[in-house]
């Protein structure tokens, strides 16, 4: 279980670093009026072109560190709407703040939220947040609470910025839907897409290791702009990971990503993958995108289940696919 981190000065260290690592990913500056409930005012926000998302921090003396997101390349001189924020309390407790640090066993710090959401919509809130967010959820040992709390990123990883990123994004996709009244429609091939608010899970009360399921949607990602580069559409519906279509319009490939390495994870995830699969046209490949290369005798059991492996390995904060330009040809064929 985490533990979330009460002490003024970790809390400050912490938030010194979260501001960093998002300056460092926004180099381009733009000066901006940003928007919040009951004011505006002129500000300088980071803008990232690689990551799609422009971040903006500050102490606000007496209550909380305020950090605001926006999605979309900001105007100079314009007003800017804030599509989330992941403030910190300046020390101890605060679950009137969205966001906190929180501490594993072997000292790995978090960052998470509680789904508190503003915006001055009317169904914009925490129930929402509940309701429709799927990502990685914990326990959170709260002061005299267990609190369940989304996991957004490892603060020390190199994919940290990228990890904050797809929370926001995934933040602005539930409201936009929010706004427009719309329920999550089926996936036609006319509207294939990555949907990365559809990645990972409702709330559940089911163990996981955190730190790798951080990254599990930044894999997805990977993945799809792999098969991208190959000429290859894909796209996600809530219940598979990704699935390709060849130029044609077929469906030629159905992935999914673990991160669970026991043999009784990838066995889970295997029935998982098969399941999945039953309903889909064209009888697609079955892959198991793994942590490391499958051991011989479980590589050979799963493709006589016919289910192909692939490895994911991270260089960087960019995923690499072992075992995939072997499958393309049957893929793109």
């Amino acid at each position: 279980m985490l533990k979330v981190v009460e002490d003024e000065a970790a809390i400050r260290r912490h938030q010194r670093l979260f501001a960093r690592q998002m300056r460092a990913a926004g180099p381009a500056a733009i000066t901006v009026r940003l928007g919040h409930p009951g004011a505006s005012e002129k500000a300088k926000v980071a803008w990232s072109e690689g990551l799609g998302v422009w971040f903006f921090a500050r102490k606000i003396a007496s209550s909380r560190y305020w950090n605001a997101f926006g999605v979309g390349r900001p105007e100079g001189g314009s007003g800017v709407a804030i599509t989330c924020e992941i403030n910190f309390p300046l020390y101890g407790i605060d679950r009137r703040t969205g966001g906190a640090f929180a501490q594993d066993r072997s000292g790995r710090v978090f960052v998470v939220h509680r789904g508190k959401l503003g915006g001055g919509r009317l169904g914009i809130g925490k129930s929402l947040f509940e309701n429709a967010y799927r990502g990685v959820w914990e326990v959170m040992a709260d002061g005299g609470e267990e609190t369940p709390v989304a996991l957004i990123g490892v603060l020390d990883s190199p994919r940290f910025s990228r990890q904050i990123a797809q929370f926001v994004r995934k933040i602005a996709r539930i409201k936009d839907a929010a706004a427009a009244r719309s329920s999550q429609a089926e996936l036609t091939l006319d509207e294939f897409a990555l949907r990365e608010e559809l990645i990972g899970a409702p709330f559940s009360d089911e163990r996981r290791e955190a730190g790798a399921e951080c990254d599990r949607g930044l894999a997805v990602r990977d993945l799809a702009d792999a098969l991208r580069a190959q000429g290859l559409r894909s796209g996600n519906d809530g219940q598979r990971d990704l699935m390709a279509i060849d130029r044609s319009g077929r469906l030629r490939a159905v992935f999914q990503v673990v991160t669970d390495t026991t043999p009784a994870g990838i066995h889970a995830a295997a029935t998982e993958l098969l399941l999945a699969a039953l309903d889909l046209p064209d009888d697609p490949l079955r892959i198991l995108v793994l942590p490391s290369a499958a051991e011989a005798g479980l590589g050979e059991r799963l493709r006589r289940l016919g289910v192909a492996t692939i490895a994911c390995a991270w260089q960087g904060q960019r995923a690499d696919f072992a075992g995939l330009d072997a499958l393309l040809p049957r893929i793109a064929s």
